[in-house]
């Protein structure tokens, strides 16, 4: 697809395996009647800063200011509108750079499409902005958008894949359900520097569901995020909130500044590996919370939530904990000491929220500016002493372009700029 051209697509596009589509600087593809691509060889979409690429629809306005009372069910980022990318076990390459993902979450039959049985999903559900999984393949998400869907972001599934997710922006992501990031077992890289505002569920999860004789344990290195409002529109008990880790998944977890989302770091008692989890692969996030309601489940009470409190996240768990805390899982504690603690001080977003605003009806990024300032107490208080795993290699078209690496400054605005570049 060359340079600058707009592209009308009125039917699922077959990127027939052992081809290519290569998808230049400025293209703006159009999706029509509930169509998809479908990647069965390789998808190459790379845009530039300067000239990013959209994957979207006509006839939809953005609605990203604040609302009070804000409904999914009646705002066009849920409708579901194009399926989006869905990459089948034959699928090598699958990057996008500087690329826009709007709309997505067709429903997975539509029009005789055979996204349903590459993805697993019945034809009546609705498909993942993108889905990746080939265990040997290379997913690359860096510098890149996703505005709206129905269900999960991003799934790694089936058999997994080597995974780079960098430097990228999720807004108003699951309707009711649904992950932002969704790493199941065979999924092996990095989440970093991203951006996510206004996810119904967690905003990074890796599962080890779907092991199998082959396929490797899922593990995802998530460091340097920011995380915002997330896991309100989920409904069901204990489920929604930041990041979590489940069914035997392993990872690190550092410099994540988590706010006002509806749960904490959350380590299910069904990951078996617990002391691998334990074993200092954590810590170091930034929480900060509006009310006692959300500071009450920094440490999740749900059921079967194990994450064991540590010294080096902010505000100190110690400080508010009781004296005599032994952790028991589903048993509450007070979080009084930890309310509105250390604001991080972004360049535009108030906190606490105002307006008479909830915290659900803040859900894009609109106006709002969420670097930081030069007094953020954000700054300087992360842990550096890890590296990424860099499953997938650098190159320009056929990897990653670069690896942002641990920085001290929490979250994903890194006050040099070498982080997130949506400013």
């Amino acid at each position: 697809m060359l340079a600058g051209k707009t592209y009308t697509v009125s039917c699922d596009i077959y990127v027939n395996a052992g081809d290519s589509l290569v998808i230049q600087p400025g293209v703006h593809v159009i999706f029509q009647n509930q169509s998809g691509l479908i990647v069965k060889g390789n998808l190459f979409s790379l845009g530039t800063s300067d000239n990013p690429i959209y994957l979207t629809v006509a006839g939809q306005t953005k609605t990203d200011a604040p609302k009070i009372g804000f409904k999914a069910s009646k705002d066009s980022a849920f409708a579901g509108i194009w399926k989006g990318v869905i990459g089948d076990v034959t699928c090598q390459y699958m990057i996008f750079k500087w690329t826009h993902l709007e709309y997505c979450g067709a429903l997975a039959g539509a029009n005789g499409s055979s996204a349903y049985a590459i993805a697993g999903l019945a034809t009546t559900d609705n498909c993942y902005a993108i889905y990746f999984s080939n265990v040997n393949g290379y997913l690359v998400f860096e510098d890149s958008w996703i505005y709206g869907t129905v269900d999960d972001a991003i799934r790694v599934g089936g058999t997994g894949g080597k995974f780079a997710l960098l430097r990228s922006t999720f807004e108003r992501c699951g309707k009711s359900g649904g992950d932002v990031l969704n790493i199941k077992a065979g999924g092996v890289g990095d989440m970093a520097y991203n951006f996510f505002i206004g996810g119904a569920t967690n905003s990074l999860k890796a599962a080890n569901s779907g092991i199998a004789p082959g396929i490797p344990n899922c593990e995802a290195r998530v460091y340097n995020n920011t995380i915002v409002n997330s896991g309100y529109r989920q409904t069901k008990t204990g489920r929604g909130g930041s990041i979590n880790y489940e069914n035997g998944a392993r990872g690190q977890v550092f410099n994540n500044l988590i706010v006002n989302c509806k749960f904490g770091l959350r380590i299910s008692s069904n990951v078996p590996d617990t002391a691998y989890m334990y074993a200092g692969n954590y810590g170091y996030n930034y929480y900060w919370a509006d009310s006692l309601s959300v500071a009450n489940q920094i440490f999740p009470y749900t059921p079967g939530a194990v994450t064991k409190p540590v010294n080096t996240d902010f505000p100190n768990p110690f400080s508010y904990l009781p004296a005599n805390y032994i952790y028991i899982p589903d048993v509450a504690y007070d979080g009084s000491k930890a309310v509105q603690v250390g604001n991080p001080l972004f360049t535009n977003y108030p906190l606490p929220v105002t307006g008479g605003y909830y915290l659900q009806d803040i859900t894009a990024v609109g106006n709002y500016k969420f670097t930081l300032q030069p007094n953020s107490p954000c700054l300087g208080k992360g842990y550096t002493n890890f590296t990424p795993m860099k499953m997938v290699p650098q190159d320009v078209k056929y990897g990653v372009t670069e690896y942002t690496l641990p920085k001290a400054d929490i979250g994903c605005y890194p006050f040099d700029g070498s982080g997130n570049k949506h400013f």
